[in-house]
């Protein structure tokens, strides 16, 4: 008697075994391998980016300030003429306007009041002057990258978007 239970023992583990073996062999396969990380763009080149690759090295802003001399033509043309002839107040309007994000133009206005440009032209373009307000302070690296360059404002309204 013994040895018909240790008969049936032994077959039943070699059923169990055959069964998991089967089991085992029918699994599901493993997941596939998460895919390769995506690569960062590369980073803005450090120090001065030239002027003739501002545009590329910043396209969002470039693109944006495009539709913004598009949107406003008169006052775009009136302000790129402006830095042609006043660099340094057209990148300290730019420079005060990123330092001081909670404040409009009659603000700035009221603290240059020997700007006679900002008296007159502004008055008659305030949503223009609210407009590049807002796009300086939206992209300040790229602003500051193109004020840095006197008449650049100039510039690209000439050789960007052909004003």
């Amino acid at each position: 008697m013994k040895c018909k239970l240790s008969a049936l023992k032994v077959a039943g583990f070699a059923i169990t075994c055959t069964l998991f073996g089967c089991v085992h062999a029918h699994a599901a396969p493993p997941p596939p391998a998460p895919p390769p990380p995506v690569a960062a763009p590369p980073p803005a080149p450090s120090g001065p980016v030239p002027l003739e690759r501002w545009a590329e090295v910043h396209p969002e802003a470039a693109r944006e300030l495009g539709d913004w001399a598009h949107a406003h033509p008169q006052a775009a043309q009136r302000f790129f003429e402006w830095d042609a002839h006043h660099p340094e107040k057209s990148h300290e309007f730019v420079t005060w306007t990123i330092t001081h994000p909670a404040q409009g133009i009659d603000a700035f206005i009221s603290t240059h009041p020997r700007w006679p440009f900002f008296d007159k032209s502004m008055a008659k373009h305030r949503p223009a002057a609210e407009a590049f307000m807002a796009w300086c302070r939206r992209h300040p690296p790229a602003a500051e990258a193109l004020m840095n360059h006197p008449r650049a404002l100039e510039w690209a309204g000439h050789n960007l978007y052909k004003m």
